[in-house]
């Protein structure tokens, strides 16, 4: 393992930085969007729902499918 990070650490100095490019995960249309409906109910900028119980909460789901 010291191999390794000693390759690593020598890369960093010699490059200033990183030896690699780093970057942002990419993620299909359906999870960006889901992703961005849980930041607005987190906010407040859309109600969350509620359910008066697990029995309501699944019916909803089964109803959507």
């Amino acid at each position: 393992m010291k191999p390794a990070v000693n390759i690593f650490l020598h890369q960093s100095l010699m490059v200033g930085g990183l030896p690699f490019e780093r970057k942002q995960p990419g993620y299909n249309d359906e999870t960006e969007t889901a992703m961005q409906e849980a930041r607005d109910i987190a906010s407040g900028k859309i109600p969350a729902k509620s359910y008066a119980s697990a029995r309501e909460l699944f019916e909803e789901l089964d109803r959507e499918c």
